[in-house]
């Protein structure tokens, strides 16, 4: 019987994913992580062959001398093209297969969630994009340009937000419990302090893990926090409507949050699934221009690892009937 792997290589971890034709899981695994960017072909090979073995070994397979009627890996760094050309080769040299695939993770980030009909990803973790496909197939995304040109309502975003927040305060002479909390956290009291903390050992990792003490300030009805959060919605939004504009999706789409942001704060996923909150005391913001209604939010069918699994077993098939790619 044929079987089906996929591979999601993220900048943390890369996780396997073994299917049968049914779309059943058989195995799994973890290791180290997989961004073809940011690591070269000796620790992704290592950690490919970890994550593999393990599933084979969950799903009776010899990891030795397993093979696959298809596999496809969604990875992040597939942008740089010359690095994509090198996993794709290292992929085949791993891993035993009729059929290979490589795309970007976002894109089985997307399946995982809505195993292929009509809907949105919109992820946000230390970075931000969205993603969609409609019922003829076409795909759009938006943002997803990383944390110098775009990420727009990421952790990182957000991070840099109450950073800027935090030096104003100090030149103003104030405080209020945000910029007191980024001073806790960062151990910065002085302007040059806060500099020296982002600039001299800079990681828009770092940056991006102040988010959930902002989540945590919003969940306590810290205006200034709401304030930020409410932004960080408003930008995620605005990429989902974009999307769904351009995808001519019907309103009722479903929507898929993924990534470490949404469980920052039951606030911010309120205020993108519909926003309500226009400021408190001194802080008044602006209604949406273009709202676009409330958003039909809906929890993730599977994860990328299974999405990347499930396009691997619809790449095969449309290739047994010679029709085109999914």
């Amino acid at each position: 019987m044929n079987r089906y792997l996929g591979i999601d290589g993220g900048g943390t971890k890369t996780a396997t994913c073994i299917i049968d034709p049914a779309g059943t899981e058989l195995g799994r695994g973890t290791a180290g992580p997989g961004n073809i960017a940011t690591h070269d072909d000796a620790a992704l090979a290592s950690a490919i062959q970890h994550a593999v073995t393990q599933a084979c070994q969950q799903a009776g397979l010899p990891a030795d001398n397993a093979r696959f009627a298809a596999v496809c890996a969604g990875v992040a760094g597939y942008s740089v093209e010359e690095r994509r050309a090198a996993f794709e080769h290292l992929l085949r040299t791993l891993v035993a297969a009729d059929i290979y695939r490589v795309e970007p993770d976002y894109v089985i980030a997307y399946w995982g969630a809505s195993h292929g009909e009509p809907g949105i990803i919109v992820i946000a973790g230390t970075g931000a994009v969205s993603f969609g496909r409609n019922a003829a197939g076409h795909t759009c995304k938006e943002d997803g340009l990383g944390y110098l040109l775009g990420d727009r309502g990421s952790g990182f975003n957000l991070g840099l937000r109450v950073l800027r927040h935090t030096l104003e305060r100090m030149q103003e002479g104030l405080t209020d419990p945000l910029a007191e909390a980024i001073q806790e956290h960062t151990g910065a009291r002085t302007q040059n302090a806060i500099l020296q903390w982002l600039y001299g050992n800079f990681s828009p990792a770092r940056v991006a893990a102040l988010a959930p003490l902002v989540g945590q300030l919003a969940e306590q009805g810290e205006p200034h926090a709401r304030k930020h959060l409410t932004e960080m919605a408003r930008r995620l939004r605005h990429a989902v409507r974009q999307v769904r504009h351009r995808l001519w999706l019907p309103r009722d789409t479903p929507v898929y949050p993924l990534g470490g942001l949404w469980h920052i704060s039951a606030f911010l996923r309120e205020e993108f699934q519909e926003p309500r909150w226009t400021g408190e005391g001194p802080i008044r913001i602006e209604p949406e221009e273009l709202p676009g209604g409330r958003f039909h939010i809906v929890n993730p069918r599977n994860d990328p690892a299974y999405g990347a699994a499930l396009l691997a077993l619809r790449t095969h098939r449309q290739n047994l009937l010679g029709e085109p790619p999914a």
